[in-house]
């Protein structure tokens, strides 16, 4: 059996308040994040840095999530990418798979997300998710303080995900 390795993942999202989000619970999870805000910060990033997985919405300011899924599996074919996004329409999530992607998850189900992530890298349970390692809560604590802080913030309003 492989040992388990601590991945690290590339999420591209172009809101940073979700990037923020989703690295403090991929955090907990003992998942490092990286964020790129663009399809073309992501491409770049992915061939500075070595990523385990990328994790991509379809949305994206500068491009679409489809055509960055092709691009990455030309580049990296060995290294899984999974969708997180809004398009949830059977049209789009097939168009996603046939991009090449492993895995289609739809918003807002972030509690899916770090299991697949630990299951497609180092094929584990994921019964150790969201288990903080020992000495990390105080971290975390100012991490979700900062979170609530954000999603308070006066006159901004609140995204709800259908």
């Amino acid at each position: 059996m492989k040992p388990i390795k601590r991945p690290h993942i590339l999420y591209v999202e172009d809101d940073e308040d979700s990037c923020q989000m989703m690295t403090v619970l991929l955090e907990m999870s003992d998942i490092d994040v990286t964020c790129a805000r663009s399809k073309s910060h992501a491409l770049k990033m992915a061939n500075d840095k070595e990523f385990d997985l990328f994790l991509i919405d379809s949305w994206l300011k500068d491009g679409d999530g489809n055509d960055l899924c092709r691009d990455l599996r030309k580049e990296f074919p060995a290294t899984p990418v999974v969708f997180y996004t809004g398009c949830a329409t059977l049209p789009q999530r097939k168009q996603g798979m046939l991009s090449g992607a492993a895995a289609y998850l739809v918003k807002p189900y972030s509690e899916l997300v770090a299991p697949l992530v630990l299951k497609l890298i180092n094929g584990s349970d994921t019964i150790n998710v969201c288990v903080p390692p020992p000495g990390t809560l105080d971290v975390l604590e100012q991490k979700v303080t900062k979170l609530v802080h954000i999603i308070s913030e006066a006159g901004r309003p609140i995204p709800l995900s259908p």
